[in-house]
């Protein structure tokens, strides 16, 4: 991420992180976040150096609990929804089987936060969800992630 981590920026990018897991089915959503919660995964990120390419594990601030178990939460309540409004924002292009976990778990924690959390305005879910894909991605899934939260927010806060 680009700015100096927040509790609430490291909430997100744990969010993500934990619905990344989730989707390999191992594990409850609710065991994932104890695990978080505890501190038990989640406390560091990798990070290469440009010059380099060596990986080193840089540690995160805490997730703020309240926001990460909101997200989840969000997401357990209305997985299908996100999952179905997801899966539909991909086009013959990109269809949604070939999209990679880690961008999928990325627009799954954008739209929950989305659902969970209205009174946050959309331009600070969008702006903490692209720093998230930064750091994973380039600039063509940069744009992906804008342009589907962009849209779902539109039909989702009626805006």
């Amino acid at each position: 991420m680009s700015k100096e981590k927040t509790n609430r920026s490291s909430s997100r990018l744990a969010a993500v992180q934990a619905l990344y897991q989730y989707a390999f089915g191992e594990k409850t959503i609710d065991a994932i976040a104890r695990e978080f919660l505890a501190g038990d995964i989640g406390g560091e990120v990798i990070a290469e150096d440009e010059i380099t390419g060596t990986e080193t594990f840089v540690p995160v601030m805490p997730a703020e609990q309240t926001l990460f178990a909101g997200i989840l939460s969000a997401y357990a309540e209305n997985a299908d929804q996100i999952n179905k409004m997801v899966d539909s924002s991909f086009n013959e292009e990109w269809p949604a089987e070939r999209v990679e976990m880690t961008l999928k778990a990325i627009l799954q924690a954008g739209v929950a936060e989305l659902i969970g959390f209205p009174q946050t305005p959309v331009a600070v879910i969008i702006t903490e969800y692209l720093d998230v894909t930064k750091s994973f991605y380039g600039t063509p899934e940069i744009k992906v992630v804008n342009g589907i939260l962009d849209k779902l927010a539109k039909i989702l806060r009626e805006e």
